[in-house]
């Protein structure tokens, strides 16, 4: 059900893109519970030996821009062609079903390239590094490169605050941007004039991850310090010191069963990765947490998870998404909602949403795939890097997932035409609802949430209370 297939080209130097690059080959593993449905995975060389850190797709043009350890963006087009009726894995170099061609690279940061992600128009790029560098990048024509190549980006903002380096970004309405740093603060900026807004200081250690809500209401950060922090946003969305605040600090959960007594959620920075990304559905009903821990009744240790909460509900965990054994690193959701799906269903489904979401749960070994109609991943695939995963991005068409790691390689898992599904049609993603009013946030709790007992021996995700849409 799996075709793999290793593009052996050094991407590194864009002058000698046809040189092929050898390397020690992992054993690729994909599992799914469609056993009607074909995915084609890939490994790719992006940079060289060089890790790549972040990948991000235009959603207007398609392009996907990587960011890694050579201090460099580079621009790609990929090109999916012919599917493939094989039903075993393969590691032959016959049937190149995907093609990547270099645009063009990004210079201008003097160090390491954490993340790079793009705005919802698709006209501007942020991105971050180490050092604090922070910045904006829009389509100028006549400008080169430091390698004197001719780009069609540069950089119009620098925007400097951060005194450390910057690990994250992540774009809300309005041109606003949100970056976080190991400087323990994340900062929320106009992308246009570059001015701060407004610096949140409340994390005690290194801020890894931070999530918009594409609604423009709520900014979820995730830190080492075992805590993910809820800030609203009020007064109409507009973004300042007095319109955001903390309404809630996500760190314990009720252990289920005799035990009893808190029990922390989240990693704590003997977590071997430089990442937590979090991300909100696209449509703001619920947002995903990776890095999480669980122990069930009478385990010898905890579990690796991914936590979800419903809008505007931090208090209590609408799931939790049990996980390998590696830590979660990165949560990406597609980009489109799809139709449910009708017919009988297996297990009831996870939401009371009219539609259908498909997201990404990327640990650093393993990618999960779930489907928000079903109990269970709709595909596992692991075994396709030597190394950590960092990051993982879905194009703007939603049948194609890129998965990123400090192997300095890139795999492709994609899916052929309407396999996951018919798009949701006239569906309003961007809509408002009445947290945008200027009211007055709840004050901080820090209570434990509570999770329902669990069955030690049942293996599924925990789904306490379902994800109903937001009333508007």
């Amino acid at each position: 059900m799996v075709r793999v297939r290793t593009l052996e080209i050094a991407w590194h130097n864009v002058d000698k893109t046809n040189v092929r690059a050898r390397r020690p080959r992992p054993r690729p593993r994909a599992f799914s519970r469609r056993a009607t449905n074909r995915r084609r995975l890939i490994i790719c060389k992006l940079f060289a030996q060089k890790p790549i850190y972040s990948c991000d797709f235009n959603p207007r043009t398609g392009v996907l821009a990587t960011a890694g350890a050579d201090c460099e963006i580079k621009l790609w087009r990929l090109t999916v062609t012919s599917s493939s009726t094989s039903t075993s894995v393969e590691e032959d170099d016959g049937d190149a079903w995907v093609t990547a061609t270099h645009l063009e690279t990004l210079t201008g940061h003097a160090k390491a390239v954490n993340c790079a992600r793009w705005n919802a128009r698709g006209d501007a790029l942020a991105s971050v590094g180490d050092a604090g560098d922070v910045y904006v990048w829009r389509e100028r024509e006549g400008g080169t490169n430091a390698h004197g190549d001719v780009v069609g980006w540069r950089p119009v903002k620098t925007l400097r605050g951060h005194a450390d380096d910057a690990t994250s970004a992540c774009w809300g309405p309005k041109d606003a941007l949100a970056t976080s740093s190991v400087d323990n603060t994340v900062i929320v900026w106009d992308a246009v004039s570059g001015q701060g807004l407004v610096q949140l200081r409340e994390h005690s250690h290194y801020v890894q991850g931070v999530a918009f809500d594409p609604r423009g209401e709520y900014v979820v950060t995730q830190s080492p310090d075992r805590t993910a922090r809820a800030y609203a946003v009020t007064g109409g969305g507009r973004v300042d010191a007095k319109n955001i605040k903390q309404v809630k600090v996500i760190k314990c959960v009720d252990a289920p069963g005799e035990e009893g007594g808190p029990m922390p959620m989240f990693h704590d920075d003997s977590m071997t990765s430089f990442f937590r990304r979090p991300e909100w559905s696209p449509d703001g009903s619920f947002v995903a947490l990776p890095a999480g821990t669980f122990r069930r009744p009478g385990a010898a240790r905890a579990m690796n998870a991914t936590y979800v909460f419903a809008r505007g509900n931090f208090h209590v965990p609408a799931m939790h998404l049990p996980g390998g054994e590696a830590p979660s690193v990165c949560v990406r959701f597609n980009p489109k909602v799809f139709e449910r799906r009708e017919g009988e269903k297996k297990s009831p489904p996870l939401t009371d949403l009219s539609y259908r979401i498909i997201f990404a749960v990327a640990s650093q070994d393993s990618v999960c795939i779930y489907d928000t109609d079903e109990t269970e991943p709709i595909c596992y695939v692991s075994g396709i890097h030597l190394a950590s995963i960092t990051d993982c991005a879905w194009s703007s068409d939603g049948r194609v997932l890129v998965v990123t790691s400090t192997d300095g390689f890139a795999s492709v898992i994609a899916f052929d035409e309407d396999e996951l599904g018919a798009a949701a049609e006239n569906v309003r993603l961007d809509v408002p609802s009445a947290n945008a009013s200027p009211v007055k946030p709840a004050p901080v709790e820090v209570t434990s949430a509570v999770i329902a007992p669990v069955d030690a021996a049942q293996p599924t995700r925990i789904a306490p209370t379902r994800i109903a849409p937001t009333p508007l």
